[in-house]
């Protein structure tokens, strides 16, 4: 019973805390762009991806620098995607759709900038998917070094991309550019500690949490961890979305998945043995049919994307499990 009232606490002290990361946050980061006119592909998909990507992209790189098993790296690097594109879709769409249904918001996202994120995610891990089959390390290099150069001319389409961040979450009352500045990087900071930091200790309990109930080791890591290490995106969205910030909510995930599949990717192309075959691929198909699918609904819906379509991309996340 102690083992378990241990795990209890450690689940419940990392999620508390990584709310309240992501309150600061999104709060802080709310105002940032208010404050120094910022679009909001710039502040969803660009600032708040890369900084909440922070968790999940560690993993890979210490794997890959501490020399552990591969399917570590490779793992995480697949993982990443995989749950942006399903899972926190559908953890967006259940709450659009409650708190449509309590009369607080449409019951629809309207985030028509985040059809140019998944335009880049579809070239990007089109070009991963394209790589992986071809088994020659020299294209994983060449299309590594692509990856690269394509994210950082996405990075200078997006900050034009979406409207501009209306004054939300907390105020900041320096009227000094430069003092307002530097208190909003360290409360962005302190919320990025929290994130991370908070990630952490959920991760550690959901692993206590296996051990107790016997689950494997392969399961925690393609399962459970990731789960962990995107609470971040998904409890800023959340955030967002009840707030009826869409651009920044969904742009915050999409962008996340833009990152993922470009400078994590890379690394796993070129740094790993990249054993990615036969029904492992799958962890690549999927994120590209989910965000494939959303990209269509989105275009042909003017940006629009209704929240119980959202929520049935979330049925997608366990089929590269299936015969794991």
């Amino acid at each position: 019973m102690g083992s378990y009232v241990s795990v209890a606490v450690k689940l419940t002290a990392g999620a508390v805390t990584v709310l309240l990361g992501c309150w600061l946050f999104t709060s802080v980061l709310e105002w940032v762009g208010a404050r120094f006119g910022l679009t909001a592909g710039a502040v969803g998909s660009v600032m708040a991806a890369v900084a909440t990507a922070l968790p999940e992209t560690s993993v890979p790189l210490v794997a890959v620098a501490a020399g552990f098993n591969p399917g570590v790296a490779e793992g995480a690097i697949l993982g990443a995607p995989l749950m942006l594109s399903t899972l926190a879709m559908g953890v967006g769409g259940i709450t659009v759709g409650v708190t449509s249904a309590l009369g607080t918001r449409e019951g629809y996202v309207k985030a028509p900038h985040v059809v140019t994120d998944l335009k880049y995610f579809l070239a990007s891990y089109g070009a991963v998917l394209a790589a992986t089959v071809s088994g020659s390390r020299i294209v994983r290099i060449a299309v590594s070094v692509v990856l690269i150069v394509v994210y950082v001319k996405y990075v200078f389409e997006i900050v034009r991309k979406g409207g501009s961040v209306e004054e939300g979450g907390v105020k900041i009352e320096i009227a000094d550019p430069v003092k307002a500045a530097l208190v909003a990087t360290a409360l962005l900071s302190a919320g990025a500690v929290l994130m991370v930091g908070g990630a952490d200790v959920f991760a550690s309990g959901l692993e206590s949490l296996a051990l107790l109930l016997g689950l494997s080791a392969l399961t925690v890591s393609s399962l459970i961890s990731p789960v962990a290490t995107e609470l971040p995106e998904k409890v800023n969205s959340v955030i967002w979305y009840a707030r009826g910030r869409d651009e920044l909510a969904m742009g915050n995930v999409t962008g996340a998945m833009v990152f993922q599949a470009t400078f994590p990717a890379s690394v796993g192309l070129v740094l790993t043995p990249w054993n990615v075959t036969g029904w492992k691929l799958t962890y690549i198909l999927v994120p590209l049919a989910a965000s494939g699918a959303l990209y269509a609904r989105m275009r042909l819906g003017d940006g629009r994307v209704e929240w119980w379509y959202l929520c049935c991309m979330a049925f997608l996340y366990p089929v590269p499990f299936l015969r794991s």
